[in-house]
């Protein structure tokens, strides 16, 4: 039956591309592999604490990024990796910086 089963095919797609708002924390024992972890999620998201990453992917980059957690974690190195997904609209912050403006298009020197 699938998961859009009581929706019209319009329907399905609009649902298909909605992002999904991930929220990711880790811990890995490894510093090498940590500083390589944050480096992969920095291409996805923005980093909100020192282990905690925010996303706000499409379903494909959502796979993608679940497809690179996958081959990134070692279970025999204890490593723990969660991701939370929900909508934006669902997130209540008491943070200075979560509604920051992201900066992508100015470089420091």
């Amino acid at each position: 039956m699938g998961l859009y089963f009581n929706l019209s095919e319009e329907e399905r797609e609009f649902a298909k591309q909605k992002n999904m708002f991930c929220l990711i924390i880790y811990d890995i024992r490894s510093n090498k592999r940590r500083l390589k972890l944050s480096k992969l999620l920095e291409g996805y998201g923005v980093r909100v604490q020192k282990s905690c990453f925010e996303v706000d992917l499409s379903r494909n980059d959502y796979q993608s990024l679940l497809n690179d957690i996958e081959s990134f974690y070692k279970a025999d190195e204890e490593d723990s990796i969660i991701v939370y997904v929900t909508t934006k609209e669902e997130v209540t912050s008491f943070s200075p910086y979560h509604s920051a403006e992201k900066l992508d298009d100015i470089l420091f020197f």
